[in-house]
């Protein structure tokens, strides 16, 4: 199974355009996770990817439902591994909230933020995500999000930013500041390589609408 998952690396079908693969792969990990790790490992990466290809393929309702019940898993405790301290599915739903104007998408988003900001002790992997969910609460400024990672690795940075630049754009779009949303998006030049941030696919989706 494991030469089987390494093989199926979704994002290398969303590079080359090929989407519907892109689904398949990402369905064929989530189950795979199922497989060799039964619910107890049961990670939200997969499935929030799923929604991300759904969304590039122009089902927005479709992708927003998927980051809905990933936000209903996090908070009923059934994902038990997630990279960015089960934040994932929150930020992501809380985008598809401003693009689609869905307040019920933004109070669930809002929800999983709640629960997940009063744990006493910080998930191994959250810190970034907090910030980011503190940012687009408006509790803290986009400059204190971008200090965070300003000692960090060069590669470590260059995420940071793109994520951090990411919701900033977000968080003007709500406001209505459309071109402020293509100036923060316009200061993402690099491509991340072999890399599972899904921000960035859908930063660059909805940069081309923009620019037309």
């Amino acid at each position: 199974m494991w030469d089987i998952s390494k093989r199926l690396y979704p994002p290398n079908s969303i590079d080359a355009g090929d989407l519907h693969g892109a689904l398949c792969a990402f369905a064929a990990r989530e189950m795979l996770d199922y497989a060799c790790h039964g619910p107890r490992m049961h990670s939200d990466v997969w499935i929030c990817g799923f929604g991300v290809t759904l969304w590039l393929m122009g089902d927005t309702d479709g992708a927003g439902k998927v980051w809905s019940r990933a936000c209903d898993e996090a908070l009923s405790g059934k994902v038990k591994y997630s990279s960015t301290g089960n934040f994932q599915a929150g930020l992501l739903l809380w985008f598809a909230s401003v693009w689609s104007k869905n307040e019920d998408w933004r109070e669930e988003a809002n929800a999983l933020f709640d629960k997940l900001l009063k744990r006493r002790q910080s998930v191994m992997g959250a810190s970034f995500s907090i910030l980011l969910a503190k940012y687009l609460r408006r509790e803290i400024d986009l400059s204190q999000v971008q200090a965070s990672y300003n000692d960090a690795p060069l590669q470590s940075q260059k995420h940071g930013e793109m994520e951090s630049l990411f919701y900033a754009g977000v968080q003007a779009y709500d406001e209505g500041k459309v071109d402020e949303t293509r100036r923060l998006w316009a200061q993402v030049k690099d491509k991340p390589k072999q890399t599972l941030q899904f921000e960035h696919y859908l930063l660059e989706h909805e940069k081309k609408k923009l620019s037309k």
